[in-house]
């Protein structure tokens, strides 16, 4: 059981990172599908995967997942 609070606090930051990340990932799609003035899935789609090859977006889902990791396995 001490292995009980590391694996749901991983379990938690890596939902709530998903969550606010696909919420970023959409936002940031459709604000570039916009910017370009395409319509239709394939553009969301091909937005969707750009921003996802992004070095930044990787950088930072690897940061939120530590920080709320840290957060909730001291909790």
């Amino acid at each position: 059981m001490p292995y009980l609070k590391p694996v749901l606090a991983g379990l938690l930051a890596s939902a709530i990172t998903y969550l606010c990340f696909l919420t970023w990932l959409h936002w940031k799609a459709v604000s570039l599908v916009k910017e370009q003035g395409a319509t239709g899935l394939i553009a969301v789609t091909g937005a969707q995967v750009y921003v996802l090859h992004s070095p930044s977006f990787w950088a930072l889902a690897i940061i939120a997942f530590g920080v709320v990791f840290f957060l909730f396995r001291n909790a």
